[in-house]
This record gives structure tokens, C-alpha cells and sequence, in this order.
């Protein structure tokens, strides 16, 4: 028994070793004597963009850079001949892309099996930052040396962290022999100096100082000036024995001053205690219109719009503290601009002074309001998306008056998908974009209207007349979409149908408000289409026919009559198949075909979701595994994971033991999370994150920007891959293009260390333009549309005999998305 359970822990060992090898971030290889790799761990791929594969049987000395290999040859020679290991080394090496980075590598040789254990990291950031902090350092080093004044020094301990030559000669002591000593070994007279008092006091109250004192050991007066900070405390002085030298040494910090004033980035303009401008710099005058000799006869108010300088302000400005206001600021030209003013106070001669520094913040406004328009609005109408429209629909019912009823219309288009059939998708959003302008056109000001997705659009206003007031603003709408409209230059006539609900007739909440207008909308379609209907009590029947398909989903796991089919996505750097989203299908015994889009919101809301999304997620990872065992190279797999599921305690459990019973590799799976999901409850979230993120598995937020679109999650949650909503890159804006748009998107993913995938993708120009952008992932039918796993493996068969283009994968099924 005991062997067993020693050899059932030396096998759980193996496997802890060997995932903790292969999730290592750093690189480990095993090379021969000749130094031709072994093996090597997955981190390669991220490091050198190589497989590991792709390098075993390759020589060490070919990652390097031409100058580094005689480092190699000497490196091996040094191994052998007693020295075992060495640590830290930096060698250039190559990537695969051809790029250079450099990497910090410990190598042991051991003797007795003739191998190389290596293991390195990229610190080529690290080696920048280094060389950047070495030359910082250098410059400083160098201006202190260079300035007129002596200067030292001190941490809060009083050791001397810096000094320069001339304090050093100040003292007659050598300055590198002494730093690090206290202050008062090196500088022992300083115990009977008044500027010690000066010193500690500007140490202790982190206020600065100047002075004037006598340093009895030369006989010479210095002008001190003390520095503290929160490193402990920076001294300037020099010798102001003769009134020459103090007014030269005073000149030329005069021209220092004059030379930064004028260089400064930002405008500065200095005033006097009424306010009177006494001196602006170039940049000022650049920004505001004005020459030098114009901006003397102003008054700070003369560019300000109207602008109160409160007693606040004054005081904190006297206690030496600088403000920070925004002010509207206004150019010669009558034009006004939004500011950020950084104002201090400072004496001069006894007289008072202000300086403010002045930034225009224009365009971080404009980038702010439309990252805030992002997060409200619908990308392509510009209507108020879901989130906004709950605002302002539970607004109206706030301020309903008793005798006033509130009433919400949803309208859905009725001949919409023929024309995304007909024309393409392009025409199907200039629809859509024509829809939402003629609805603001007939909507009252005061009324809510917003777009919630797809053909759906939501209509919500103050009705003093109830029913009849409703029935004409739902006869206007009608009447506006009746107009034929013109679609690739051929007139479209489009039609819509209304579902209209009131409150507190029809509902007391806007949730209920809203599913009585869904139901009549409904109801409005069956009779018809183009028409209004009222919500009317019996139209709950029809939650009966949701029941029905209810029982018949409950049943249906057990049944086995669910499947997975599965859309590639597709690499866009070399337009390789890397990996496939795994979405599911009910074939329903009576039925047929049941589409997601129907039995999805039913498991989520009754909770069936948890079962079935646990399927999903063990059905695709044990197919996964087949594939990757099949066809011997890796592949991802992404599964969409609910709201529902990630409420759950065991989540992470499942995950684990998903990827322990299948033998998917953790890096393989990929699971999709809704922004919605992802906020109802941040903390727990964050948590459970962290923790599938430590398993190894990557985290993906799928339509992203559709709805909440909340950036500060970001930072929040360990997110790998941001899936881009295909209305991002078909966004029509007359201020930033579609490009621009996305370029900026994809630069802020990479920035925080995430991928891109684009959805939706059904043209080459498409395609091309997210290349561009340098977008690094894509699918959609034009690669390929969704198709059962035989397809599958057929597609990635072929692809990996080199069989076909990408541009023929659409053609591999016919299978509806």
C-alpha cells in the first residue's frame, strides 16, 4: 500500500513538475553538448515566437545575433572546464520575426549525462530601462557637476547620498570615499553652524528654505538653499563673499529661468496681485493670439470667461499651495478653449506674483466624451444604447404626474433581415442608420427613443391622452418607415411592428413596462406586421408557447439531443487556423433545428444554462483533445460561459477538474465572458478571475463595447482577449473613421497586455483593414460559418496539408450561425 501511495505521489510530482515547467513564463531548454536543443517548455512561443517543435534539433548559436556567438563558443569552453553553471548572462537573440531582443540566461552543465540545462527570460525592457537609468543618471551627474553651486544630498538618516566636487572641496574632503557617512562625521563644524537648525527644521516641516549664513571654518558667507523631499533633503549653496560673483551667479540663473520660461510646452503667464498680466511666454502667446507687448495690457480676467477667483483660492495660494482649476479660457479671436490652470503664488522683492500654467485639455475632453458616448450609445445609430434607455425610461417614470401615463413602444422592422440577405450587412447598418434618423424626426424632444440591438428600437414618452396619444405617435412612426427607402440604389419599403405598453396600466416597473411592449410587439408580427398593437393581458398566452419549448429544453441534455458545431478563428498574421469557438445546437426530436437565439434566454433565466454551459465546456474540451491528439498540434478551443455560470462557487472547480479528466492543456481553452457578467458583482469576480487565470486558462470578453462597456474592468480582471463586436468596424463617423476607431482600439488592448479578435468578418476588404490595424485575430463567414466537428477536422486536415486558402473556408458549410 504504501509503495502505491509513493508511487501515486512521485507520478502526481511528475505531472506538478512537469506543468510547472511548461507554465513557466521564463524560458527552459535542455541542449546537448553541441548545444542543439533537447527540449524546450511553450514559453518559447511567447518569448522567441517559435514552437517549441520547431526549435529541437536547431543549434543555440542560430537564436543569437552575429556578435554574440563567439560568447557561445567561449561560454561552452568555460562549462567544461570546471566552471558548472553560470548565471545571468545577456545575449542578443532573434526572434522568429526577425527582431532582436535580449534575454538574461543561467546555464549548469552537467558532466555525468553530457547536457546543458538552460533557462532565460526577456529583459530587454528591463536592459532599456537600465541603459535609460544609466544615462539619466549620467546626465544628472553631470549637470550637478556642471552647475555654479556646490550641492549635496541627504537621506532621512543623514547619510550623504550625493555631493559634488565643489561641496567636497567646500569641506577639503574627497566626495566618493565619503558617501554614504553621516552628514555630521564628514562635516563635523556643521554641529556649531545655524544652517544645521535650518536644515533639520526643512527636514521635519517638508517646507523649503533659503538663508544666508557664515561658515566660520573659511571665513565666507553662503547663500543656502534646502530642499526637502519625501527621500529626505536636497542643498544648493554657494559663496556670496564678493557682491560680483553673487550678481553674476544671480544673472545668469536670471537667463536659466528666462530660457525654461520660454521653452516651457505649456503657456505660462505670470500677474501681479491685481491680476495685471506682467509677462507670458511664447507658447502663450502662440495659443491666445496674442504678441508679448498685447498680452502686458491685459488683465487675467480679459482671457478668462467669467471666471471667479474665490477667497479659497487666495488662501491656499497663500499657504504656498498650488491649485489646480479648469477654467474656460478665451483667445483673442473671441474662441474659447477648456483649461487646465495649475496656479502658484510666489514674492518678488516684497511684492505678491502669480504664475499660472496653462494646458489645453481639448482634446482629452472630446476623447473623454466620446469614450462616455461608447459606453451610452449605440456605435452605429448614435441612439442610446440599452443602458442609457434604462436611465432614462425609469426617469420618466419617476417624474410620471398621477394623471399622466408613460408609454413604451418597441419597434422591431419587419422586412430587416431580407435586406441584410438581399444587400449584405454594409446596407443592412445604412438601413438601419436611415431608420433611427427618420425616428428622431417625429419623436417630441421630451420623448426617449434608443436602439437595442439589431432591428430592434424602443420608444418611450409622457402621454397625457394615454391610448390615444400612444396610437398617434405609433402612427407616425409607421408612417415614416411606410417612405420607401433607397438601398443600393434600388427603393426599399421596410415597414415595422409596434408592441405598445403603458404605464401603470400595463405595468408598475420598467422591466415589466418593457416585456408588455416585447409581448404586444410580438403579437403586432403574428397579426401581420406594420402595425401597432396594444399590450393586452390575454397576449400572455403566448408565454405558454415559451413553456412548452421550457419543458422541452429540461429533458433535453439527458436526451442527448445537443451538439457542438464550431467556427474557426483564424490568425491574421498568416491567415492560419490557431483555434474555433465552440457554440451549441438543440435538435429538437419535434421541432428540428431550435436556434440559440430561442433556447439560450430560456436556459439562462430558469437556470438550465448551468447544466448545459458544464456540457459544453467538457463536450468541447474532450473534442479539442481528440483534434489536437488527431491531427498532433496545438489548438484552442473558446466557450462562451454565462452569467449564470460564473455565479457559481464551484465554477473554478469545474474548470480544474474539466481540464484534469480531458488532459486539455489549460493554455488551450479560452472561455468567453459577457460584460454583464463580468460587473454584477466585481469583487467575487475579480476573484474567480484570478483564480482561472492562474490555472492557465485565458479569459476572453466577448462583444465587447455592446454594452456596458465599462474600460475601468479592465484593469480590474485579468483579461486576455477582447472579442471586437463586427459594428465597430462598420461604424460610420464623421469625426474619427472606422480605422482610426479600431486602430485606437487594438493599440489600447495591446497596451494592457490583451488580443483582438474581430467578429462578424464577411469580406477581404474587411479582412484587409483589420490587418492593417494590426487586429490579431478574426472570424466569420468569411473564413468559414460554424460547422460540426467531422467538418472540422477536415478543414484543419487540409490545412495543415497545405490544402486551400482562406478565402475558400466559407464555402465548407452551410450551417446557420
Amino acid at each position: 500500500m504504501n509503495d502505491l501511495t509513493n508511487a501515486a505521489r512521485l507520478a502526481r510530482l511528475a505531472e506538478e513538475n512537469t506543468a510547472l515547467i511548461e507554465n513557466s513564463l521564463d524560458l527552459i531548454a535542455l541542449t546537448d553538448a553541441e548545444g542543439y536543443f533537447l527540449r524546450l517548455n511553450s514559453a518559447v512561443t511567447e518569448i522567441l515566437g517559435y514552437l517549441p517543435e520547431e526549435l529541437v534539433g536547431r543549434n543555440y548559436s542560430e537564436l543569437l545575433s552575429v556578435e554574440d556567438r563567439e560568447k557561445f563558443q567561449a561560454l561552452r569552453t568555460e562549462l567544461r572546464s570546471g566552471v558548472s553553471t553560470r548565471r545571468g548572462l545577456e545575449h542578443r537573440w532573434i526572434r522568429k520575426d526577425g527582431s532582436e531582443i535580449i534575454m538574461s540566461v543561467s546555464v549548469r552543465w552537467c558532466a555525468l549525462s553530457q547536457v546543458t540545462y538552460a533557462t532565460a527570460r526577456d529583459i530587454t525592457a528591463q536592459h532599456l530601462a537600465r541603459e535609460q537609468l544609466h544615462k539619466s543618471q549620467q546626465q544628472l551627474q553631470v549637470m550637478l557637476e556642471s552647475i555654479g553651486d556646490a550641492f549635496f544630498a541627504v537621506d532621512r538618516e543623514w547619510r550623504i547620498t550625493y555631493a559634488n566636487r565643489k561641496a567636497g572641496a567646500f569641506v577639503n574632503v574627497d566626495v566618493g570615499a565619503n558617501i554614504g557617512r553621516n552628514l555630521l562625521e564628514v562635516a563635523p563644524d556643521l554641529r556649531h553652524s545655524d544652517s544645521l537648525g535650518y536644515y533639520v527644521k526643512a527636514m521635519e516641516s517638508g517646507v523649503p528654505c533659503s538663508f544666508e549664513s557664515f561658515w566660520e571654518p573659511s571665513g565666507v558667507w553662503v547663500e543656502v538653499r534646502a530642499y526637502p523631499s519625501e527621500d529626505g533633503l536636497s542643498v544648493y549653496f554657494h559663496d556670496i563673499t564678493f557682491k560680483y560673483q553673487a550678481e553674476q551667479a544671480l544673472k545668469k540663473s536670471e537667463q536659466r529661468f528666462r530660457n525654461l520660461f520660454q521653452q516651457a510646452a505649456d503657456s505660462i503667464v505670470i500677474a501681479d496681485h491685481e491680476l495685471r498680466i506682467i509677462a507670458a511666454n511664447g507658447r502663450a502667446c502662440s495659443n491666445f493670439g496674442y504678441t508679448e507687448e498685447e498680452f502686458l495690457g491685459l488683465s487675467v480676467r480679459d482671457i478668462d470667461c467669467g471666471y471667479t477667483y474665490g477667497e479659497d483660492l487666495a488662501a491656499a495660494l497663500s499657504g504656498g499651495q498650488t491649485q489646480l482649476v479648469r477654467i474656460e479660457k478665451r483667445r483673442r479671436d473671441g474662441t474659447t478653449f477648456p483649461a487646465d490652470v495649475h496656479i502658484s503664488r510666489f514674492e518678488d522683492g516684497g511684492n505678491e506674483f502669480f504664475q499660472a500654467i496653462i494646458r489645453d485639455v481639448t482634446e482629452r475632453e472630446e476623447a473623454q466624451n466620446r469614450l462616455q458616448e461608447l459606453a451610452t450609445h449605440d456605435t452605429l445609430t448614435g441612439l442610446p444604447n440599452r443602458a442609457l434607455l434604462g436611465e432614462r425610461v425609469q426617469h420618466l417614470l419617476d417624474t410620471c404626474p398621477p394623471t399622466v401615463s408613460v408609454v413604451a413602444m418597441f419597434l422591431d422592422l419587419d422586412r430587416f433581415k431580407e435586406v441584410n440577405d438581399s444587400f449584405g450587412h454594409e446596407f443592412g447598418d445604412v438601413l438601419l442608420c436611415e431608420v433611427a434618423a427618420r425616428l428622431r424626426r417625429v419623436i417630441r424632444p421630451t420623448d426617449v427613443i434608443a436602439r437595442l440591438g439589431g432591428d430592434e428600437f424602443v420608444i418611450a414618452a409622457h402621454c397625457p391622452a394615454g391610448r390615444t396619444a400612444a396610437a398617434r405617435i405609433a402612427e407616425k412612426l409607421l408612417d415614416v418607415l411606410t417612405a420607401p427607402i433607397t438601398i443600393a440604389g434600388q427603393d426599399v419599403i421596410i415597414g415595422a411592428s409596434i408592441g405598445i405598453s403603458q404605464f401603470p396600466f400595463d405595468a408598475p416597473t420598467k422591466e415589466q413596462l418593457f416585456q408588455a411592449a416585447d409581448t404586444a410587439m410580438y403579437r403586432a408580427k403574428a397579426a401581420g406586421r406594420n402595425r401597432a398593437r396594444f399590450f393586452e393581458p390575454e397576449m400572455a398566452v403566448a408565454t405558454r408557447e415559451r413553456m412548452t419549448l421550457e419543458t422541452s429544453l429540461r429533458p433535453a441534455l439527458a436526451r442527448g439531443e445537443f451538439e457542438l458545431h464550431y467556427q474557426p478563428r483564424i490568425d491574421l498574421r498568416d491567415m492560419s487556423v490557431l483555434g474555433m469557438e465552440a457554440l451549441i445546437r438543440w435538435n429538437h426530436p419535434e421541432r428540428g433545428r431550435v436556434s440559440p437565439q430561442q433556447f439560450i434566454p430560456i436556459a439562462e433565466e430558469t437556470g438550465l444554462i448551468v447544466q448545459i454551459g458544464r456540457w459544453v465546456l467538457e463536450e468541447a474540451c474532450v473534442q479539442t483533445r481528440r483534434l489536437i491528439d488527431e491531427l498532433g498540434r496545438t489548438i484552442c478551443v473558446s466557450v462562451n460561459v454565462s452569467a449564470r455560470q460564473l455565479a457559481h462557487q464551484t465554477f473554478v472547480d469545474e474548470v480544474r477538474q474539466v481540464l484534469l479528466d480531458t488532459g486539455l492543456p489549460p493554455a488551450c481553452l479560452e472561455l468567453e465572458l459577457t460584460e454583464s457578467a463580468l460587473i454584477d458583482d466585481i469583487e467575487r469576480t475579480a476573484h474567480m478571475l484570478r483564480e482561472l487565470h492562474e490555472l492557465g486558462v485565458k479569459l476572453a470578453v466577448d462583444d465587447f463595447g455592446t454594452g456596458y462597456s465599462g474600460l475601468a474592468y479592465l484593469r480590474s480582471f485579468p483579461i486576455d482577449v477582447l472579442k471586437l463586436d463586427r459594428s465597430f468596424v462598420l461604424q460610420h463617423d464623421e469625426r474619427i473613421s472606422a480605422f482610426d476607431f479600431v486602430k485606437a482600439f487594438v493599440d489600447m488592448a495591446h497596451a494592457l497586455k490583451m488580443s483582438v479578435v474581430a467578429e462578424g468578418v464577411e469580406t477581404l476588404d474587411v479582412v484587409e483593414f483589420l490587418r492593417s490595424a494590426a487586429c490579431d485575430e478574426a472570424q466569420g463567414y468569411y473564413f468559414a460559418r460554424p460547422m460540426p466537428l467531422g467538418e472540422l477536422r477536415s478543414l484543419l486536415a487540409n490545412e495543415a496539408c497545405g490544402a486551400g486558402g482562406h478565402a475558400g473556408l466559407a464555402t465548407i458549410s452551410s450551417e446557420e450561425c
